[in-house]
């Protein structure tokens, strides 16, 4: 990735004299830019742009260029990789439009690009994007005037989407935020965002990396660089509402939607997720502060009334406002004579004008160790002290980096003081106390992810050999499991059930009850009987073999009224188990990031509840113990009001092999386990129900 960003010199395919030429924009933003590197534009019908020569072809030039941006018609983007082959040029841009993404025309273009990266070893980022900008040396390839120069900072930028792309870098110039490199990764052909982010982590000039995707290529690549990391990544993944079309197989698919498993791998990597761009620019804020150590704040205000919206917005998030010192409170009393200013946490500075006790104030503050982080509410300023407070700011922001305290400056009111920290001081402000403190808990979020364990390692399962036997004549056969083969899987597998009958007729129906005890209870199994429940098809607590004789009649009434015409069906006959508490265990692959797993409340409740955790497998005890105290039942499971507490160790354990079921098997694409039932501790735990279901 190196040789994208730091090339020495540029060919820019698709200039023309037209004044209207998006590829003039590139040579325009070069040298805006001021790259110091050579330039050659190239179009062929030749000419001047900016008063430099456009050759006809890239065959034409007196020297191979480093790195080639092109912005030509797609047609013609496979004849010019085979020109890039021929001079051994290694590192194209392509921003040019219409291939995948309009349809089955574009994706054979595509493919023939592909074939030209393959034959000439050339790497490619694009195409369909906004290309790459590398303020360190003044490399700007957009093809669109930028509105807005940031200044250099350390902010780096990887987007799927150029125009999004273009408004964050609008956005960062006006913020006053610093921005370092940026990447418009397009339609990802063969440079993806893992690449990118791979380079930028050890990038010195980045301290901060963005990334807008709205597809992950390879979701467990992404959390294994997460997991690296020594520096912020966060995550904006749009495009959340696209669910499986079949996302009604089974409870665990609509449970487990996209949106859930990308935040359950970015809390798992150490990633942090936002879903905003706002949200991410008032992160980036506070994340590029020195480290948040610890969750004490100081508020320092002009206004009383901001001082009480943030105090409220702190204790909502988890902050603490500790106490004054003895030390602040004998300075604040000392220059205090009219007893005017209360030395508390909130502190009300709105009636003094004596802008060198904030100095010193925040000099105490800074050099509090009980204090982490400083907010500080400046204004309202009026004309008469704006030169004052200016050099007060100026002086309080030098004292915070010099004691390395993070100090988050909140302007209230006023755009012309707003614009003098962004532009003239380069500090980033926040127009609402309250937008501080969210981005004060993605720093806090971020300082926690630095202490999370390993990735957990696959254990070693003695049953899957086992499971192998039981499952190799279904695996090429896409779609449910028979009933009666899942709860085999489960149950060799090592995950505890009932016994069970399976049978056709009444008379079958009353024997199997008479030897497995009654009560009894009956299911209707049939391919399309997904939700048993939901068609009727479940008969619970049946008292005696002959209520479970009467149960198949009624089961049969159901299948006939109920079932698509000629569909096959059986009962399934199983003892019915009083008491334990019903959850639910799931499993689901994941497109992006692979098997995962997903706990919660059980029964005909689970969506209605959705009270679920998951987890990218694989799992060990550890990892499921913690995933099962990700839920609001946990609470029930510890045992509350004199109730005794429920087997977790029995949970965590078939957790653990549901787990390495996914891992080991890549042709299930789903497992329900419920109901589960979970006794007191000791008792275990006992599945009543099992769905699997097989993907090509």
């Amino acid at each position: 990735m190196k040789d994208f960003f730091y090339p020495k010199s540029v060919a820019v395919v698709g200039v023309s004299e037209d004044p209207d030429n998006l590829g003039r924009n590139i040579v325009n933003n070069l040298l805006e830019f001021r790259f110091p590197g050579a330039i050659f534009p190239v179009g062929p019908r030749g000419g001047q742009a900016f008063d430099l020569k456009i050759y006809p072809s890239l065959l034409d030039l007196p020297t191979s260029p480093d790195l080639v941006a092109v912005l030509a018609p797609a047609r013609v983007v496979p004849n010019i990789l085979d020109d890039c082959g021929r001079l051994g040029v290694k590192r194209v841009v392509v921003e040019s439009g219409g291939f995948s993404e309009l349809g089955e025309e574009g994706h054979r273009l595509e493919e023939q690009v592909q074939q030209r990266l393959r034959d000439h070893q050339i790497r490619m980022v694009g195409p369909n994007g906004l290309g790459i900008i590398n303020l360190e040396i003044g490399l700007c390839l957009p093809f669109m005037s930028l509105p807005g120069k940031p200044r250099l900072g350390g902010v780096s930028l990887v987007c799927q989407s150029g125009g999004v792309g273009g408004n964050v870098i609008a956005w960062l110039a006006q913020s006053g935020l610093g921005m370092n490199k940026f990447v418009s990764v397009g339609n990802k052909l063969d440079i993806s965002e893992n690449d990118i982010l791979s380079f930028l982590l050890n990038d010195p000039g980045t301290k901060l990396i963005y990334l807008y995707m709205e597809d992950l290529a390879d979701g467990r690549r992404l959390m294994e660089l997460g997991r690296q990391a020594k520096k912020p990544i966060l995550l904006h993944k749009a495009n959340i509402g696209g669910l499986s079309a079949d996302i009604a197989r089974s409870h665990t698919a609509s449970l487990a939607v996209d949106d859930e498993v990308v935040t359950a791998a970015c809390c798992q990597s150490g990633i942090l997720r936002v879903h905003s761009r706002n949200e991410f620019l008032h992160a980036a804020i506070a994340l590029l502060q020195p480290p948040l150590k610890g969750d004490r704040l100081v508020v320092l205000s002009r206004s009383g009334g901001e001082a009480v919206v943030v105090a409220d917005a702190c204790q909502k998030a988890g902050f603490q406002l500790p106490p004054l010192s003895e030390e602040i409170r004998q300075l604040i009393q000392s220059r205090s004579r009219a007893g005017v200013i209360k030395p508390m946490n909130p502190l009300d500075l709105g009636d003094i004008f004596d802008f060198t006790l904030y100095q010193d104030v925040t000099a105490a503050f800074c050099r509090d160790p009980e204090i982490d982080a400083i907010i500080f509410n400046y204004g309202p300023i009026n004309e008469a002290e704006q030169e004052q407070a200016r050099a007060m700011a100026k002086n309080l922001i030098e004292v915070a980096r010099r004691h390395q305290k993070p100090l988050l400056i909140t302007v209230i009111g006023n755009l012309e003081e707003r614009l003098f920290f962004q532009h003239e001081l380069g500090e980033p402000v926040f127009s609402f106390p309250g937008e501080a403190i969210r981005a004060l808990s993605l720093a806090r979020s971020y300082t926690i992810c630095q202490l999370l364990p390993p990735l957990a390692a696959a254990p070693e399962i003695s049953s899957l050999p086992a499971v192998d036997r039981v499952l190799s004549p279904y695996l090429d056969t896409p779609g449910p499991l028979p009933l009666t083969i899942a709860l085999e899987v489960i149950q060799t597998l090592g995950i505890r059930l009932p016994m069970w009958h399976q049978v056709t007729s009444a008379a079958e129906a009353e024997s199997a009850a008479a030897a497995l005890g009654a009560p009894a209870c009956l299911k209707l199994v049939a391919p399309s009987a997904l939700h048993k429940s939901d068609l009727g098809g479940v008969l619970l607590n049946l008292p005696s073999p002959q209520a479970a004789r009467e149960g198949f009649l009624n089961l049969q009434q159901v299948a006939i009224s109920r079932l698509p015409d000629g569909e096959k069906w059986q009962v399934l006959v199983m003892p019915y188990i009083e008491g334990g508490f019903e959850v639910i265990l799931g499993a689901k692959r994941d497109r992006a990031f692979g098997p995962m797993i997903l706990f919660g409340a059980g029964g005909i409740w689970v969506e209605v509840l959705e009270d679920v955790a998951m987890r990218l497998a694989p799992l060990n005890l550890t990892t499921a113990q913690e995933l099962i105290a990700e839920t609001k039942v946990y609470k029930i499971l510890q045992g509350r009001r004199g109730q005794p507490p429920l087997d977790i160790d029995s949970l965590a354990q078939n957790l653990v092999l549901l787990s390495a079921l996914m891992m080991h098997c890549p042709q299930i694409q789903e497992v329900d386990l419920n109901p589960v039932l979970v006794f007191p501790q000791g008792q275990g735990t006992i599945a009543l129900d099992a769905r699997i279901i097989i993907s090509n």
